[in-house]
């Protein structure tokens, strides 16, 4: 049941998000068609990016062990300084609202 709420509650804030970043988007590619090719070409070039990654990797003798190490450490380092700034804020808003 409460699985249920909350499925219905993430739907929501999806929906609404999807309702208000849709006219920007169209804004964006109506006014200012450049920066839409932009993110075109951006996307576009995440995209090779993922799929020469691997192929270098092997070539190098890169273990899968060492690339997902790699990748846990430094979603670790950039996260928690997030996390922190976040609990401060948090923090700081509560000692604001409780005066």
């Amino acid at each position: 049941m409460i699985n249920k709420i909350l499925m219905g509650i993430f739907k929501i804030i999806i929906s609404l998000v999807n309702l208000l970043l849709v006219p920007i988007d169209n804004i964006i590619a109506q006014f200012l068609p450049g920066v839409n090719e932009a993110f075109t070409m951006v996307a576009n070039l995440v995209q090779q990016l993922c799929n020469i990654i691997p192929w270098v990797m092997s070539w190098m003798g890169v273990s899968a062990a060492v690339v997902s190490l790699l990748v846990s450490y430094l979603i670790f380092k950039m996260s928690v300084p997030i996390v922190v700034h976040t609990v401060k804020l948090a923090i700081k808003w509560y000692d604001k609202l409780k005066v």
